[in-house]
Formats: structure tokens, sequence, C-alpha cells
């Protein structure tokens, strides 16, 4: 009976957070560019989708959720989803493109002016292939990928306290040293304890939680001071 109880509240709690998702439909513009195939991403509920020849896409999200739109010919594009965006029967997000590529050109006349040539060097380099410059570089690996994610799960938590709290209530009521306030910042992002409860959205235990945390961090900064 209790096992049942438990598994009848576990989907009660999986209906509520479902009911208050709502599935929006957006376009991406490009001023001309294509715009098909563009990466979206919902780093609150992980659902991910790609747009169609048009641009267009439609994702379940809701108030409060980062979305990030990425894509190997744009810059990569962030959008937090307010109240206004429910309400919207379409979202239109704008796109920077990349600067095109140029692609290399191998000036034959001077190809033998080498270091080695010139003397500057006592041995042949290696020479690398574009193919190989790119892969030594590591852009867009999956490990770049995670770690961008990362970075923005941690910059939607600064972003969302910042809403509650301004600069001054942290100096003022959190005790904060003003020049230390980034670095406070910073340093409750990397907390995951407390970015769940951020991410709960009840705004008495978030108060609760960065009371809690801002002790912790000025007991470090005293014990740093103290070590001085």
């Amino acid at each position: 009976m209790k096992k049942n109880k438990i598994i009848i509240l576990t989907f009660f709690i999986s209906y509520l957070n479902f009911a208050q998702e709502k599935l929006i439909k957006g376009k991406i513009i490009a001023d001309g560019n294509n715009v098909e195939g563009i990466n979206l991403m919902n780093l609150v509920n992980e659902k991910s989708t790609i747009t169609n020849s048009n641009g267009e896409f439609s994702i379940l999200v809701k108030e409060d959720d980062l979305l990030i739109f990425s894509a190997e010919s744009f810059h990569y594009k962030r959008k937090l989803i307010d109240a206004d965006d429910l309400k919207k029967d379409l979202i239109i997000i704008e796109m920077e493109p990349k600067p095109i590529e140029i692609p290399e050109v191998i000036v034959n006349q001077f190809s033998y002016l080498t270091a080695y040539n010139l003397g500057i060097i006592n041995y042949i380099p290696r020479v690398y292939t574009v193919a190989e410059r790119r892969m030594n570089s590591k852009v867009g690996t999956a490990a770049d990928r995670k770690a961008q994610l990362e970075a923005e799960k941690k910059a939607m938590i600064v972003e969302k306290i910042e809403r509650l709290f301004d600069d001054e209530y942290i100096v003022q009521t959190l005790k904060i040293d003003p020049d230390y306030v980034k670095a406070f910042k910073y340093y409750f992002s990397e907390d995951k304890a407390f970015a769940k409860v951020v991410n709960s959205k009840i705004e008495d235990d978030i108060t609760l939680a960065i009371i809690e945390i801002a002790q912790k961090y000025n007991a470090l900064q005293t014990e740093e001071i103290v070590k001085e």
C-alpha cells in the first residue's frame, strides 16, 4: 500500500511539472542566411530539437528555462524564457552568422622561403595539413560542448539570483565585501546543492539558501585573512 502511494505521488509531481511546461513555437532569422539544422537545447529539462528548412522549431519550456541555439556557421545564442514568451504565438530569435572563412591560399613563388632555408632553424619542420591544424585546435569537440553547457548552467543560476537579489542586498544584508561580489557569485554558481534550490523556484527556500551560502563564503574569507 505504501509503495502504491509513493508511485502515485511521484506520478502526481511529474504531472505538475509537465503541466507547467508549454510547447512554444519559434523561428530563427539570420539576415538571409540558411537557418536549417540549427541545434536547440533547453538546459533545464534537457529537451532538444533542430530547426526545419524555414528556421522554425517547437520545444517544451516553462518560465525561467534557458534555451541555447548553436550551429557551426553561427555565433551561439542564449534565450531566457520569460512570462511574455509563453503568451506569444511565435518567438523570433535573431542569430549572427560567423565570418566566412577564407580558403587557404598557397603562394607557390615564395614556397621556398622557410625557416629552414633561411637558416633560422637547423632541422626540417613538419608541415601540417589544414585538417591536422583544425584537429589540433580542438574546436567543437564533445568536451568543449559539454564545458560550454556547464558554463551556461552556472550563468543561468547567477542570472536567476540577480533577478531576486541586487548587489545592494548582497553587500548590505549578506555582508559580502563590495570588492568580492563577483567572486561570491562565482562561488555559489559552483555549488550544485545551491543550484538545485534555485531551480526549485521556491523563493523562501532560495532566500534561506543564499543566506547560508553567504555565511560559508564569509567564513572562508575570514579564514584566508587569518592565514595571511
